[in-house]
């Protein structure tokens, strides 16, 4: 099999943006490489914000999603809305014959395509890291059993900001992307999609020397001001370049917009999903590396100091995902060593 006739199914967890933004870059560079890449979108809608021009999704699944309310986790609703029967109806009805592998960026509709018809899957994201010995916070069986079983692969590829000693790659940032523009150092991105937006603006609005740039949260389709908040409905490009010029965040603890935030020195303040595990561990982490300030509850105080801080230094990560793409092609999917050399050297 050469590079231009592999046939890749790629499965991608809509819920957020840091899935899609990590796996376009994946793609483009397998598509680089002459890979014939079919996507799928799981647990968001058609109108989800992505680049067109790398992705163009064959088809959209509900999959599985955490309802979430005011910044926590809402478990009853989370199980109240399990479609199993409709899951299970997607994936014996999907025909993936064509297909020499499948990629799952924690994506469970194609991880379970691949184990039905017996394919190789790569499974690439943040969350495969937890597979390995780094720090965790309040796990219990539950999250183990997510973790394992959610969107298992064959051949996981975890990914976080410091390598522990374990086989696991540094973050996927958008280098073409995230170009130096002069920094504001008056301006603060925020990135709070699980939060209250009226709890959101109570919060920001007394810090009338520091203007907060807001993304998410907002239903109107236009970019409003309201004093030092501006509110913006989601875009791409408008999100990328206050990201740039921006000199600090305030943001969930995901992982793909820290790492971004990281990757281009600003300083960070992140508040973790209450009961997402992941969150919470991320949290943890970014203190332990010092390299953000982590809030359980959107603090004044908090926030008043994360405001002082001076910037970051810029954490100098590669192109992660040539490496990963060049990695793909060689074939060799049960080996990283020399993946993990490149990367983290």
């Amino acid at each position: 099999m050469t590079n231009s006739n592999m046939k890749i199914l790629y499965g991608i967890q809509g819920t957020g943006n840091g899935h899609i933004s990590r796996s376009t870059q994946v793609v483009d560079q397998l598509q680089h490489c002459g890979a014939q890449i079919d996507v799928l979108l799981s647990g968001c809608q058609k109108d989800k914000i992505y680049d067109s021009t790398v992705i163009d999704p064959m088809a959209f699944y509900k999959g599985f999603t955490f309802t979430t309310k005011d910044g926590s986790i809402q478990y009853l609703n989370t199980i109240k809305n399990l479609s199993l029967l409709r899951f299970a109806k997607d994936v014996m009805s999907f025909d993936a014959q064509k297909y020499d592998l499948v990629i799952t960026d924690f994506e469970p509709v194609s991880a379970m395509i691949a184990k039905k018809e017996k394919l190789p899957c790569i499974g690439i994201g943040h969350q495969y890291a937890f597979l390995h010995d780094i720090p965790i916070k309040r796990t219990n069986i539950l999250d183990q059993v997510i973790i394992k079983n959610f969107a298992s692969a064959r051949y996981p590829v975890g990914m976080h900001w410091h390598h522990f000693d374990q086989p696991i790659i540094p973050p996927i940032v958008p280098h073409d992307i995230l170009l130096p523009i002069e920094r504001d150092p008056s301006l603060i991105l925020v990135y709070l999609p699980f939060e209250n937006p009226e709890h959101t603006r109570k919060i920001l609005e007394p810090f009338e020397d520091y203007t907060f740039t807001v993304y998410a949260g907002n239903s109107d389709p236009y970019t409003r001001r309201e004093k030092n908040i501006c509110w913006h409905p989601f875009s791409k490009t408008g999100f990328y370049e206050d990201l740039a010029k921006c000199s600090g965040v305030i943001c969930n603890a995901g992982f793909e917009l820290p790492s971004e935030a990281l990757f281009l020195g600003k300083k960070l303040l992140v508040k973790p999903l209450k009961g997402q595990f992941e969150q919470l561990s991320n949290a943890m982490t970014l203190e332990k590396l010092e390299l953000g300030v982590t809030m359980e509850r959107l603090d004044p105080p908090i926030i008043k100091k994360f405001l002082k801080r001076t910037s970051s230094p810029q954490k100098q990560y590669p192109n992660v995902a040539k490496h990963l793409a060049d990695w793909i092609f060689k074939g060799n999917w049960s080996d990283t060593s020399d993946l993990i050399h490149t990367v983290w050297n």
